[in-house]
């Protein structure tokens, strides 16, 4: 027997019904699934979409996404492989778009950014969806899930993201947890409205996006933390389904529009730990980046499909660090793994302690003016 019965009420009246019921539509998700109307036409009446930008038409109705190297092909009524972008009677429309499952207040460190505003807090959103699907994923019950499938946190649209940036005396807003890239309509449509009010803005990414999309996602920010998963094709496609290359190139497209850049590897033992590869990782740093953008060096805790793993060991982590400094990188730190000599900030030149840290904490700032106060040299960053 169907629970929904097809020669009564009609799907959108009963959708109605529930919602004059009383029922939220962040709640309609878990009530949609069970009756099995998730994915009808009706629902998505109530749900916000975007049409989006980077697409193209295709023969038989189908629509091409263009805005990651996947470049999703859809049918009508197909999701892209990020869970955000759906082919409604052939025209691309993203479904993040108002509809965070993450609100947070967290201090920059958390992006992590150690050179940018040190202890700044930020409001950070965050919607479901992601188009890489790393074994090791910390926020998998998010991002990789189709929006409406979470609760919503609440409704945020640039009147709401302003209000509420006000109303909590916060100066950043920042994109973090799942994949701003999957979510960068919204955030464009967000930033423009408050950017131009004095607010910064800020992402933690993995980076794997199209060169045109990129353009227009850096229009628009301030900072970037990027998280280079690894530094080989063998291991992008194992472990996270995407390619290695297009990461690269979209790292020095951020360093060449001069946007504040931070780099994160996430260190997972027996897959990307080889002292060979981190070199290799830290000589193309160095190269292409320069000796002043940060490098961090992350520990990997046993998550998602990967709970089989130890966590990185320290020996491992100092390794890394050392490798990093060895090579001529200036500023490297070890994160995820506190409290420890490689959290702080030192001076290039004569190495004095300037931001001591514990975990996202911090202890202490001498930096004065961008400087250091023994010394004078300068510290590159963004530090008022």
């Amino acid at each position: 027997m169907e629970l929904f019965d097809k020669s009564g009420i009609s799907r959108r009246e009963f959708l109605k019904a529930l919602l004059k019921g009383g029922v939220a539509v962040s709640s309609l998700p878990f009530a949609l699934k069970i009756l099995g109307l998730l994915d009808t036409p009706a629902y998505a009446e109530l749900v916000q979409k975007m049409l989006v930008p980077y697409s193209r038409s295709l023969d038989n109705n189908r629509v091409q996404c263009l805005v990651c190297p996947f470049n999703c092909v859809l049918k009508p009524k197909e999701r892209s492989q990020c869970f955000t972008k759906q082919n409604d009677d052939g025209k691309l429309f993203t479904y993040a778009f108002h509809n965070p499952c993450i609100i947070s207040i967290d201090p920059v460190e958390k992006m992590p950014l150690h050179h940018y505003l040190p202890g700044a807090q930020t409001l950070t959103l965050s919607i479901g969806g992601c188009n890489l699907h790393c074994l090791y994923c910390q926020n998998w019950q998010q991002s990789q899930k189709r929006p409406e499938e979470l609760k919503m946190a609440a409704k945020m649209d640039k009147d709401e993201t302003l209000a509420s940036l006000e109303k909590k005396g916060l100066k950043i807003l920042a994109f973090n947890y799942t994949e701003p890239v999957v979510m960068m309509e919204w955030i464009c449509e967000l930033a423009k409205f408050v950017r131009p009010k004095g607010y910064k803005i800020l992402i933690g990414t993995a980076l794997y996006i199209n060169p045109d999309p990129l353009k227009a996602l850096l229009e628009v920010v301030d900072g970037v933390a990027v998280g280079l998963k690894g530094f080989t094709e063998e291991f992008y496609k194992k472990v996270t389904g995407g390619t290695l290359k297009p990461v690269l190139d979209g790292l020095i497209k951020v360093k060449e529009a001069k946007k504040h850049l931070e780099v994160v590897n996430l260190i997972v033992p027996t897959y990307n730990d080889a002292e060979g590869d981190v070199k290799k990782l830290c000589e193309w740093h160095l190269k292409n980046l320069g000796a002043d953008v940060p490098l961090h060096f992350s520990r990997f805790e046993p998550m998602y499909k990967l709970q089989n793993l130890p966590r990185t060991p320290l020996k491992t982590l100092e390794n890394a660090h050392k490798i990093a400094k060895d090579v001529g990188i200036k500023f490297v730190y070890i994160d995820n793994l506190a409290p420890h000599p490689a959290n702080d900030t030192y001076c290039p030149k004569c190495n004095t302690p300037l931001i001591k840290r514990v975990g996202l904490r911090i202890l202490k700032n001498l930096i004065a003016n961008g400087k250091c106060p023994k010394c004078g040299e300068a510290v590159p960053g963004v530090w008022e």
